[in-house]
């Protein structure tokens, strides 16, 4: 029995690789599935039976669940955002990824394999239309939810099945990850992070006539990206939550303003000073919740919203309008299909 693992490779051309396929790299999972959704149509007409089948249309959809590690995040960012930079920092010996958010709708498709003990997917033509990160208590998670053009099923042998992990991939755990709110330590004591992006991946228009499988890349629409930070209440809490609530830093609601606020992410795992991830958004509306309840400790959760006017220097000085930027730096090389 093969181990149940995932692999991805960015496609040069969409739908298409070069066999045998070789994955960037092999990651074990929590879960996954990929199912071509392809509900037979039945015809019964005049009967009370149904006494005619014929094959429905095939939309694909995958799914997993890992845990976060900075030496395969990169490859769902390049997924997930439009744009992609890559640089080498040979002052520090390491590479440097950067991703943001843009107005493309041409997003990067990729292979992968998925095992299933006994077998494994190769499927071709993915391209990520959600992505989910959480943290609280235990190790950083990521939810993928994907679409994909087509698959081929293929048996698996444990004993020649070469599975390409790197040792150094080690979980991102909850006292990796900071959070900083305009520039300087959020307030409070922040229990949890949750970010939630979604491309909307048009897939209806990929499926016309002649064809039940997608024919083309699908485009996606408009992206929305939402982030939850759960914080103690504290003293240093209740500033935030005026802005929040009305706007500015002030006891009664504003006129007219709206509290727009920086947030970032900071993932740094203690083993490896060298890696380390920032997720930037520049400018997000928030809302806030709290309920006091008998004696229990109050929570205060606060709901942004990303907005795409603010702006983020990259690693190169250049100063770029966006609604999500992140940097990664590893030791990762970049991330591109096999041939030009």
């Amino acid at each position: 029995m093969v181990l149940r693992i995932v692999g991805l490779k960015e496609e040069d051309q969409y739908g298409k690789v070069d066999e045998p396929f070789t994955p960037d790299w092999h990651k074990y999972i929590s879960k996954s599935s990929f199912a071509l959704n392809d509900e037979p149509i039945l015809f019964g007409d005049g009967s009370r039976m149904n006494n005619t089948a014929r094959p429905g249309i095939i939309k694909p959809t995958g799914t997993v669940e890992s845990k976060v590690d900075l030496k395969t995040i990169g490859h769902l960012f390049r997924a997930f955002l439009d744009q992609y930079e890559f640089s080498e920092d040979t002052e520090n010996g390491v590479n440097i990824h950067e991703f943001w958010g843009a107005e493309s709708s041409g997003l990067a498709s990729f292979t992968g394999i998925a095992t299933f003990d006994e077998f494994a997917k190769i499927v071709y033509g993915m391209m990520l239309n959600s992505l989910k990160l959480e943290v609280s208590d235990e190790a950083m998670t990521s939810s993928e939810e994907w679409i994909y053009k087509t698959q081929k099923t293929i048996n698996v042998d444990e004993s020649s099945f070469e599975i390409l992990t790197n040792n150094d991939a080690i979980p991102i755990m909850f006292y990796d990850v900071g959070v900083e709110i305009d520039g300087a330590d959020a307030p409070g004591i922040v229990t949890s992070f949750n970010f939630e992006g979604k491309n909307n991946l048009n897939v209806d228009k990929t499926v016309g006539l002649n064809s039940r499988a997608p024919q083309i890349k699908a485009r996606a629409q408009k992206r929305e990206l939402t982030v939850s930070l759960v914080s103690t209440l504290r003293p240093e809490t209740v500033e935030l939550i005026k802005k929040a609530e009305h706007g500015e830093a002030k006891d009664t609601p504003s006129e007219c303003k709206i509290y727009k606020m920086d947030l970032k992410v900071i993932i740094a795992a203690c083993e490896n000073a060298k890696d380390k991830c920032e997720i930037t958004f520049p400018k997000c509306v928030v809302k806030v919740d709290y309920e006091g309840s008998e004696s229990d400790e109050i929570e205060t959760t606060f709901n942004l919203t990303g907005l795409g006017t603010g702006s983020v220097t990259k690693a190169d000085g250049t100063s770029i309008t966006t609604d999500m930027y992140v940097k990664l730096v590893n030791d990762v090389d970049e991330i591109a299909p096999s041939s030009p």
